[in-house]
């Protein structure tokens, strides 16, 4: 079953952003689809299974980006 995630980003704000943010996301396993809106700041992702919060963090993280927030 396919699992929807928000996730708020701090730092992402031009269409550049979401790209690098859609790519970087999109290579973790189990992700299926990556959508990311600058003017909102948040990411939304399905997976099946979704990746832990962790691996998520440290995908964020390492392209320059914070997670502030998932739901």
């Amino acid at each position: 079953m396919d699992e929807d995630l928000t996730l708020r980003i701090q730092g992402m704000t031009c269409p550049t952003c979401e790209g690098t943010l859609q790519r970087v996301l999109s290579r973790l396993p189990g992700i299926r689809s990556v959508a990311a809106d600058h003017t909102t700041r948040e990411v939304r992702t399905i997976g099946d299974p979704t990746p832990d919060e962790g691996s998520i963090r440290e995908a964020v993280e390492d392209a320059g980006y914070d997670l502030v927030g998932v739901s």
